[in-house]
């Protein structure tokens, strides 16, 4: 204290000596409040990236079931036939797949139980630029196999820039999905 505050009386100087603590305390509830707040922000980034997550898996998983679909309303012969594949399956654009930036769809269709019987036939669909192409072609004899396999993936970069894939796999004969009556 200041030589003049202790010419003050004393309930004076009692209010100026708990004026001063008065600043302590506010700056202790600051901060107190700025931690609170930050970890309550932080909190709410990480609930925003699982539902963003959530929202890119749940749109993977639609997708791979619209081109399982359309498959299922093919011929053997389009099934197995790379052309069909890449003309009219995948001319089709999916429903879900703008929830998901940079999603590459694929299909291969291999022979079954015994793989690599026959070349494989493979599609991809870069639904970014909305490009079809077909990375194998297979030799033109997969529509004699008894069964074939066919795999469809979906593959994308999510938020936190991790790569993410989702697959279904079907077993088709000549006269449809195997297993169905």
């Amino acid at each position: 204290m200041s030589y003049h505050s202790q010419q003050l009386p004393a309930p004076q100087r009692a209010r100026l000596a708990r004026a001063g603590s008065s600043l302590v305390e506010t700056l202790v509830a600051l901060v107190i409040s700025v931690v609170f707040l930050s970890s309550v922000y932080a909190s709410n980034s990480r609930v925003w990236a699982l539902v963003k997550s959530s929202v890119e898996s749940n749109s993977g998983n639609r997708t791979l079931n619209g081109r399982a679909e359309q498959l299922r309303a093919s011929t053997w012969n389009q099934v197995v036939d790379p052309n069909y594949l890449r003309d009219t399956v995948f001319a089709v654009v999916p429903d879900a797949g703008g929830d998901i930036a940079g999603l590459l769809e694929t299909i291969d269709v291999i022979t079954y139980p015994t793989p690599n019987v026959v070349p494989s036939v493979s599609v991809t669909r870069n639904n970014a630029t909305g490009t079809a192409t077909i990375a194998a072609s297979g030799n033109g004899t997969m529509n004699s196999q008894a069964l074939v396999r066919v795999n469809l993936t979906a593959t994308w970069t999510s938020m936190g820039r991790s790569l993410r894939t989702r697959q279904i796999s079907m077993i088709f004969a000549p006269g449809g999905v195997s297993g169905r009556r």
